[in-house]
């Protein structure tokens, strides 16, 4: 349907581009980490393992300037109250041994040829340290496991960016193949450097959502991860290493990731309960993973509960809640830390709730204030002095810290979901993003991204370096309970070839994530390539969308058939750019929503059988007439049509007739209708959704009809609608396979959810408004002021303001007519009526 005679509002979902996932060469890290009571444990050699898709790679050999020796002499006698180190033998008695093994997409049908050999991760050069991160030193008869290859990826030719750009109702989708996923909200002024002091610039800045996918960053299927589901909130913390993973209850237990099951335990005295974990680093390949270092809630050593256990190149920091700091040196015999005499010790204030390492200076907070002090030997330069910041005005409580190695920044986590940005040479606030309104409770920086735990569960992975951020992939991590702790297997690629990242629940269950999130660089690489394994053709898709007020097609022959004729035009909209391929025909208040008995029979008791009867025969009605009225207006083209699907619930109703020459291309058994009911907080279907997708040829294309809540000052109801409609509508997801249909299918998840498959297209009685008054809408719609219009429009208003805004990930065509919404009933008058609701 053109523009100008479209009543209500048609929206579609672009796809994304994979910028954000290009492949970084993976690097030996040995960063913050720390503990007080180390255990040993026995290693074997560990079996190589790989990505999803990945071609068998010829190991690269790791050398290192310290050479492995078969020292196994015990440490110093001299210990501490409440330190042990136990020194494991040969022989694997010890409880560790048994398990520790050593833009927008075009909307185009595609059908996919036999692909080439899926690209791969970049083979991992020669680790002698890295820029910008400590290196440990690696045997030189030791193999690290093999990376696959950096795959060659070519960038996208991005369109133009269009703030206002969303699809009106029967546009014809015709952009080139290789267009990537446009960004409507990328910024119209340059880059500028933050303040010295006071607010930024771009303080309160929202990221940019809609290039996110919900993907779960998995590893492949041929590395088998278990995830830890113990169910205990007494969790203080954890550490991973490898295969195995600590946590800290009322004792130290040991799980083993390749079964899941708890293979030891260690405790203390009664009383003492272990409160900090990490596994230790080690120059020495066959000593990874084999000491973990504990913290107490009593003993001498430290004076108080020994609360972060941080590590720092050779050396680990111990902080106890009085504030008393221990730099432990790493025995160079031994390549390792251990716990002799400390080489340094300082006093912090005290009770700090989060600590990290950023190169050789101590980062904490108690919440409200951030405490840099430098360790080491240059403590007390004035250069680099010690520090104290305070949390800027209007920013919650401070969580968290993390840090990116080599983007010069650290970045504190809030409670009220906000990011700060701090420079470390300066040591000041560079500026604040508003992530999210829930609470961020973890931070950990992997690679060039920053992780964000959240209370929801929810885990964000988020690209800081362009002036908006990006929000890369967002997943439901955990169900019941938040994120309270993110780390990082600083170990994972020596031993086992992996990057992990372990999440932990407040509830106590872990779980295991790729860090280098292979499968969606593998998904890039693939989608980037397409064009050499896919065939390419244009589809014409019709939409058309309209609030009928319960009237029956009856009605169309009144006023002369003048009714009857605009209905007809309405079906052929397109008629310019040729027949569609595809007609979307979705209505909303079929029935008399207005109608309370109705509505209260039909919640409380449930609908007579001859009001029931009455209501499927008004969508049998519009059922048939459709189909005949179709079939008449295309049949003298030689054209037919034939009913894909039609689905009802109360007052929607939406249909999908597809080309008889396109039927054979549909996969039936990806065809699919799920209902949302969004009135009465989920109660009644007066408002809601219909979904219905299906996959032509290897396309996949979600059709959403929905009903907003009306209302002029309820925007926010609207907005939570929206979202309940895209989130809750669900969909099978029968099992993918290359006999099926291709992963690259559905872009942004599993198929599942509407917006994640490849095309989206939404429409309906959007009831979103325009925020002036009667008098002033009626004077700019006869001098066709449209624009004034636009910035006042409710829709367009939370696209721009509002970060959660689901609908902002859709893109809509310029409004160029006149709004529809209200005329007196069968005139072109805006309601005259007492009410004088104003034209939206």
């Amino acid at each position: 349907m053109s523009a100008n005679a479209s009543r209500f509002r048609n929206l579609t979902a672009p796809q994304q581009a994979y910028d954000h996932l290009a492949p970084q060469t993976p690097k030996r890290v040995f960063s913050s980490s720390s503990s007080v009571t180390p255990f040993g444990a026995a290693t074997s050699p560990v079996p190589e393992r790989g990505f999803a898709q990945q071609q068998q790679q010829q190991q690269p050999e790791l050398s290192d300037s310290q050479s492995d020796s078969d020292e196994t002499s015990d440490d110093s006698d001299k210990d501490y109250d409440d330190v042990e180190e136990y020194q494991s033998s040969s022989t694997p008695s010890n409880p560790f041994a048994s398990f520790v093994d050593s833009s927008p997409r075009p909307n185009r049908a595609r059908t996919f040829k036999e692909p080439p050999t899926p690209p791969s991760l970049p083979a991992r050069p020669n680790a002698k340290g890295y820029p910008g991160r400590p290196s440990g030193a690696l045997s030189d008869q030791e193999v690290a496991p093999a990376l696959p290859p950096k795959p060659s990826m070519r960038k996208r030719p991005q369109p133009p960016q269009d703030s206002g750009s969303l699809l009106s109702l029967g546009q014809v989708v015709e952009s080139e193949s290789e267009t990537g996923r446009n960004n409507a909200f990328a910024p119209s002024h340059p880059p500028t450097q933050p303040a010295a002091f006071g607010a930024s610039p771009t303080d309160g800045v929202f990221p940019d959502y809609s290039r996110s996918n919900r993907r779960l960053p998995l590893f492949s299927d041929s590395v088998d991860i278990h995830d830890i589901g113990q169910k205990s909130h007494g969790v203080r913390a954890f550490s991973i290493s490898h295969e195995q993973v600590a946590t800290a209850t009322s004792n130290i237990r040991i799980y083993s990731l390749l079964t899941g099951e708890n293979v030891s335990s260690y405790g203390h005295e009664k009383d003492n309960k272990p409160t900090a974990l990490m596994f230790t680093q080690s120059r020495r390949p066959d000593s990874l993973g084999q000491y973990l270092w504990a913290g107490w809630n009593e003993g001498s050593l430290q004076g108080g509960c020994v609360t972060h256990i941080i590590r720092c190149k050779g050396q680990v920091w111990t902080i106890d809640d009085t504030g008393s700091v221990f730099v432990w040196p790493e025995d160079g015999t031994l390549g390792r830390p251990t716990i002799q005499a400390p080489l340094q010790s300082l006093t912090i204030p005290t009770k700090q709730i989060c600590a990290i390492a950023v190169q050789d200076m101590l980062w904490s907070s108690d919440g409200s204030r951030i405490h840099v002090v430098r360790v080491g030997p240059d403590a007390g330069r004035p250069k680099l002095a010690n520090t104290s910041m305070d949390v800027p005005y209007g920013v919650g409580p401070l969580t968290c810290l993390a840090t990116i190695a080599g983007s010069g920044q650290v970045f504190s986590g809030h409670e009220d979901g906000k990011v700060i940005l701090w420079s470390i040479e300066t040591r000041e606030k560079i500026r604040i993003i508003n992530v999210h309104a829930y609470r961020i409770m973890s931070l950990l920086g992997v690679g060039s991204y920053l992780w964000a735990g959240f209370a929801t569960g929810k885990i964000y992975v988020l690209d800081l370096r362009p002036e908006v951020p990006v929000v890369m992939k967002d997943w439901q991590a955990h169900k019941e309970s938040g994120v309270s702790c993110l780390q990082l297997d600083e170990e994972g690629l020596i031993l086992g070839g992996r990057h992990q990242v372990g999440s932990c629940a407040e509830n106590g269950e872990i779980k295991i994530w790729d860090g280098l999130m292979a499968k969606d660089r593998l998904t890039k690489g693939m989608v980037d390539r397409s064009k050499e394994y896919c065939r390419w053709r244009d589809l014409k898709i019709l939409i058309c969308s309209w609030n009928i007020d319960a009237s029956k097609p009856t009605a169309q022959d009144a006023n002369g058939g003048a009714d009857r004729k605009l209905f007809e035009s309405w079906l052929t909209g397109m008629d310019q750019e040729g027949p569609p391929d595809i007609i979307s025909v979705g209505f909303q208040e079929i029935v008399d929503l207005e109608s309370k008995k109705m509505t209260a029979k039909s919640l409380l008791k449930g609908s007579k059988r001859a009001e029931t009867e009455t209501i499927s025969k008004q969508y049998k009605r519009w059922q048939i007439y459709l189909t005949a009225k179709i079939r008449e207006l295309y049949a003298p083209m030689g054209i037919n049509f034939k009913l894909l699907e039609c689905s009802n619930l109360v007052g929607l109703f939406s249909c999908v007739f597809v080309r008889d020459k396109e039927w054979e291309n549909i996969r039936s058994e990806w065809t699919h209708v799920d209902m949302v009911k969004t009135g009465l907080k989920g109660y009644h279907g007066n408002k809601g959704g219909i979904a219905t997708r299906f996959i032509i040829d290897d396309t996949s294309i979600s059709f959403v009809n929905c009903h907003l809540a009306a209302g002029q000052s309820h925007t926010r109801q609207r907005n939570t609608d929206a979202a309940n409609v895209l989130k809750k509508l669900c969909h099978p997801n029968p099992v993918i396979s290359s006999g099926t249909v291709h992963p690259e299918v559905f872009w942004f998840g599993d198929g599942t959810m509407a917006m994640d498959h490849e095309i989206c297209f939404l429409s309906g009685d959007l009831n979103y408004r325009i925020d002036v008054k009667f008098s002033e809408a009626v004077s700019r719609v006869q001098a066709q002021e449209w624009s004034h219009l636009h910035l006042h429009d409710q829709l367009l208003q939370q696209k721009q303001k509002n970060p959660q805004f689901v609908l902002r990930a859709f893109n809509e065509s310029e409004l160029r007519f006149a709004p529809t919404y209200k005329y007196d009933p069968g005139t072109d008058t805006y309601d005259t009526s007492s009410k004088h609701r104003t034209p939206a």
